[in-house]
């Protein structure tokens, strides 16, 4: 087996292992232990019914099933279309009880809002609104829960929120950007489903989270966090900043302008109850850091909250790469190589960012194997017509980037991928970069198509498709999870086998 090949299915067990260990089984079997969290499903005499939606939530909501037993009386949930195909009767993490009492709905396709959404949102309020003294709400919500809970609010048309979004979405707004606005234009995000089960004894929410710093308000548009009317007009002006952002604020229809200009109006503060954050990106690079250090590689995590444009994002690593390339191979020493890492990284927001000790681990490793673990959710301004997603594109301008450096590193390899199994309207996770996938081009076709020429028409897919019958990709399917992004970076040594 070549020494490419090694390294690659290295990374993409790495990868697999932090997938593994943010699936519903495992989250709920590491809440299982925590009082608070036993207690919030054993409240005597009470009824259950739990709503839920995000493309989790299957999984969630067999766990749930299991631990609510004969309590559970009723539910809905709204789950991506294919889900239940994906998965299939023989797999049971994603299998409900045969009695079941829950509806499921499965909509959205490519993480948009559709009728089927609509549809499930409405039935879902109708549930909470439903609630009385008696009862308990439990509410699962994980990363695409926005698509699959969609209730415009009157007069706006689905259609009118579906292009807001997607001229967003475009235009390279952040989630948390997007979920801003997705609250203004909703009755049931931004604590809107939590007012509507006031009536219930209790409501709780047990969500995964899908953004950057794991803003509990913010995933999935937060549906049950009931905010003050302050924080609401909060909301709303951040949303307007939003639109005016990216230049869409003169561009909307008239029933979109006359819900910005309504005053904000409280309706209730909701029962009693708490949201249990079961897990985010952090389980999953707690998870790859252990294995990668069993397996004998030096591991350094960069950071849990990458953010911004994929071409700059990019750009960082491969800045990196190439620093540290140069120090492994003794071209730049020790000082040199502190010096140009620390300005490159404090130029960069990421809140949990510690350059010192990045540059202290990195130097240490020496001539070991070295892996440099990101994750987060970037973003990609779409300006071409081609098939692609944030996580091919990354590592396609990553594969470039090094191949283009004055001294190349030869061993270095970059994956980029989706924990939800999904990169943008495709059916790959993500996909490898590095010198190897730029080089294959260059042999396959003589160096006359560059590999940047599908980077400009966003075409990353086309590109990884066409390329050793697409031994580069990173292929999961649905994975029943979603914590973002995860980039791993690594290092080996010119003589590993």
């Amino acid at each position: 087996m070549s020494s490419d090949r090694v390294a690659i299915d290295k990374l993409r067990d790495l990868f697999a292992c932090g997938v593994e260990s943010v699936k519903p089984r495992s989250l709920f079997k590491h809440c299982a232990d925590r009082e608070d969290f036993q207690r919030s499903l054993t409240h005597d005499g009470k009824r259950y019914h739990v709503v839920g939606f995000g493309k989790a939530v299957l999984g969630m909501v067999v766990q749930i099933e299991k631990l609510l037993g004969s309590r559970l009386c009723s539910g809905c949930i709204s789950i991506p279309i294919g889900t239940s195909e994906r998965f299939g009767p023989a797999d049971p993490e994603f299998r409900l009880s045969p009695d079941s009492v829950l509806e499921v709905i499965e909509c959205g396709r490519n993480n948009l809002p559709d009728e089927g959404a609509v549809l499930a949102a409405t039935k879902i309020r109708s549930i909470a609104c439903a609630m009385t003294e008696n009862d308990v709400l439990c509410v699962l919500i994980s990363g695409g829960g926005s698509a699959l809970l969609c209730l415009p609010k009157q007069p706006i048309t689905l259609a009118e929120k579906l292009s807001i979004i997607r001229a967003l979405a475009s235009e390279g707004a952040t989630i948390a950007e997007l979920n801003c606005v997705r609250i203004v234009l909703s009755d049931v995000k931004g604590g809107q489903l939590g007012r509507a089960a006031s009536g219930a004894f209790r409501l709780y929410s047990y969500i995964i989270s899908d953004i950057v710093g794991d803003p509990v308000p913010l995933i999935a548009s937060g549906p049950t966090i009931v905010s003050a009317r302050e924080t609401e007009s909060n909301v709303r002006r951040m949303a307007r900043e939003v639109l005016m952002k990216y230049n869409l604020w003169n561009r909307l229809p008239a029933s979109v302008v006359g819900v910005f200009n309504e005053p904000s109006v409280s309706t209730g503060t909701g029962p009693g109850g708490r949201p249990f954050l079961l897990g985010s990106n952090t389980v999953a690079i707690d998870c790859i850091e252990n294995r990668a250090t069993a397996q004998g590689l030096r591991c350094v995590v960069l950071s849990k909250m990458i953010e911004g444009n994929v071409e700059l994002v990019s750009g960082m690593y491969v800045a990196l790469a190439e620093q540290t390339f140069q120090l492994r191979a003794a071209l730049i020493n020790e000082q040199e190589f502190t010096g140009r890492v620390y300005a490159l990284l404090q130029g960069l927001a990421y809140p949990d960012l510690r350059p010192e000790i990045f540059v202290a681990e990195v130097i240490r490793s020496k001539r070991e194997p070295l892996l440099v673990v990101g994750a987060g959710e970037p973003t990609v301004q779409v300006r071409g017509t081609g098939v692609g997603g944030r996580n091919q594109e990354l590592a396609l301008r990553f594969s470039y980037g090094v191949r283009a450096l004055s001294v190349v590193p030869e061993r270095v390899y970059f994956l980029s991928a989706g924990t939800d199994g999904i990169d943008g309207p495709t059916d790959a996770a993500g996909a490898i970069g590095g010198v190897c996938v730029a080089r294959e081009r260059e042999l396959e076709q003589q160096g006359v198509i560059d590999g940047m020429q599908y980077v400009e028409r966003n075409d990353s897919y086309r590109f990884y498709e066409s390329l050793a019958d697409g031994k580069y990709f990173v292929k999961t399917g649905h994975t029943g999870t979603n914590v973002m992004d995860v980039h791993l970076l690594l290092f080996e040594p010119s003589d590993a086998p």
